[in-house]
C-alpha cells in the first residue's frame, strides 16, 4: 500500500491519484518509450516493471508478445524434430514467421489470464491490461534471442537443427550445445524478469511470488503440452 501524503488515505502501490482527496502518489506516465523501456529492464527491471504498470497507455505490448511467438514456435519446432516433415528450409521459416506473432500473442493472453486467477486465489486484484503489459515486457530476452541466436542456429545448422535425424549434435558438437547454453541464459533470464514483473505488480514476498509463477508456467505448459502431443499423434 502506499500512504497519500495529504489525506494520509492508504492506497494501492500502483495508485497514481488518492481515491479520496485525488492527489499525486506519484509521477503520472502517459506513454511507454520502446527501447529507452527495453533498456531500464535490463538495467532495473523492478522499478520499470512499475512504471510499466502505471503508465496510462501500455504501447508495443501486443507488438512485443507477437515478436516473442516467432521464439515460441521455434522452440516448439525444435521439440517436436519438425525439420523432419519437410525438406524446404524457406518454407519452414515461412511457416514459423507467420505462425510465430498469434501464437505469441494467444499465449501471452493465457499466461496473463492464469496469472490473475493465480494472484486471486492469494488475495491480489490485478488488472488484466497491467498483467499483459509487464510480462510482455518481460519477454525481452526472447526478442533478443530471436534477433541474434535464431539467425546463427539456422545459418549454422538449417533445418538439421530441427531435426534428430542426424542429429544436430553429431554435425557440430560444440556449436549445437553452446547455442543451447545461449539459448538456456535467455530462457532463465526471461524466468527471471517474469518474476520480478510480478513482483511489481503485486508486492508481495518471494514465497507468494515464486509460487504463482511456478503454478502459472505449469498450467501453461500443461495446456500446451496436451495440445502438441494432440497435433503429433495425428500427424504419426
Amino acid at each position: 500500500m502506499i500512504q497519500c501524503p495529504v489525506c494520509k488515505v492508504s492506497n494501492h502501490h500502483l495508485t497514481v491519484i488518492c481515491k479520496e482527496c485525488g492527489s499525486y502518489l506519484q509521477n503520472k506516465i502517459e506513454n511507454l518509450d520502446l527501447f529507452s523501456t527495453i533498456w531500464n529492464i535490463l538495467e532495473r527491471p523492478g522499478k520499470t516493471f512499475h512504471n510499466i504498470a502505471i503508465a496510462t497507455h501500455k504501447n508495443y505490448s501486443y507488438i512485443l508478445s507477437g515478436i516473442s511467438g516467432i521464439g515460441f514456435i521455434f522452440f516448439i519446432f525444435w521439440i517436436i524434430n519438425a525439420g523432419e516433415y519437410t525438406n524446404s528450409l524457406l518454407n519452414f521459416l515461412f511457416a514459423g514467421i507467420s505462425i510465430g506473432p498469434p501464437l505469441g500473442i494467444i499465449t501471452v493472453l493465457l499466461y496473463t489470464f492464469i496469472l490473475i486467477i493465480s494472484t486471486r486465489l492469494g488475495g491480489e486484484n490485478i488488472s488484466f491490461r497491467n498483467g499483459f503489459a509487464v510480462v510482455s515486457y518481460s519477454l525481452i530476452p526472447i526478442v533478443i534471442s530471436i534477433i541474434f541466436i535464431l539467425p546463427i542456429e539456422v545459418m549454422t545448422f538449417g533445418l538439421f537443427f530441427f531435426s534428430k535425424n542426424p542429429s544436430p549434435y553429431l554435425l557440430k558438437p560444440f556449436s549445437y550445445v553452446m547455442l543451447l547454453v545461449l539459448d538456456g541464459i535467455f530462457l532463465l533470464w526471461t524466468f527471471l524478469l517474469l518474476w520480478k514483473g510480478i513482483k511489481a505488480l503485486t508486492d508481495r514476498g518471494w514465497i507468494f511470488i515464486s509460487a504463482v509463477q511456478i503454478i502459472t508456467i505449469s498450467v501453461l505448459s500443461g495446456l500446451y503440452y496436451t495440445v502438441i502431443h494432440s497435433v503429433i499423434s495425428k500427424i504419426d
